[in-house]
């Protein structure tokens, strides 16, 4: 059995209003946790990601938190905890429609020189 090593992963979701509004904004966090390689961690973050999404309603609108992309994805080496660190909300630059698709499996980060 592969020993497995720590992988440090910064997540970017996208939260989109239905109807004019579209994009408002995004959110970010990073998670850390064990892998067996950097692909198995690539998915792992992605399936993390999928897992911070949500559905609700605000008055007649549906507004859905969608992973847009991992934007990090770090080999740590051993290290013998798995945690959190929410990086906050940013106020969305850009219009995208609500109907937009994100495929953050399209785009595998780069490793820190």
């Amino acid at each position: 059995m592969k020993n497995k090593q720590w992988y440090y992963a910064q997540l970017r979701w996208a939260v989109m209003v239905e109807g004019k509004e579209g994009l408002r904004e995004w959110k970010e966090a990073v998670h850390i946790f064990p892998s067996e390689d950097d692909q198995t961690a690539f998915q792992q973050a992605l399936e993390i990601g999928r897992l911070g999404g949500d559905i609700h309603t605000e008055g007649r609108r549906e507004v859905e938190t969608r992973l847009a992309e991992v934007v990090r994805l770090e080999h740590l080496g051993a290290n013998p905890a798995q945690f959190e660190v929410r990086l906050g909300s940013s106020r969305a630059k850009e219009r995208l429609p609500f109907e937009h698709i994100f495929q953050p499996e399209e785009h595998m980060p780069e490793s820190p020189v």
